[in-house]
């Protein structure tokens, strides 16, 4: 975990307050409950690259912790774009895509 990571977690720990949403940060992860839906949020800095690996290890394991997954990207402002991911199986045979 970087330095610049640990200050996008504030950010976006901040943002969500200001929306009325208390987040609580453990470990790589901010948590947010709202209502009956449970979420688990990765934050991402907009300069820096991440591989789609990555992004299927974080749906994947915030299944495992039965957790909506939310990706939030903090841009150079400060801004903070919010992006809710479900699991996706590509199909090989004839090009469909399955959508879980």
């Amino acid at each position: 975990m970087t330095e610049n990571n640990d200050i996008d977690k504030f950010i976006v720990i901040n943002d969500l307050k200001q929306r009325g949403k208390k987040g609580k940060i453990s470990g790589k992860y901010i948590y947010l409950e709202s209502g009956s839906r449970k979420y688990i949020i990765k934050t991402l800095n907009e300069n820096n690259k991440v591989s789609v690996k990555e992004i299927e290890d974080f749906v994947e394991f915030s299944s495992k912790v039965d957790k909506e997954s939310v990706i939030a990207i903090v841009d150079k402002y400060g801004d903070v774009s919010y992006y809710f991911l479900s699991e996706i199986k590509l199909n090989k045979k004839g090009g469909s895509v399955d959508i879980i």
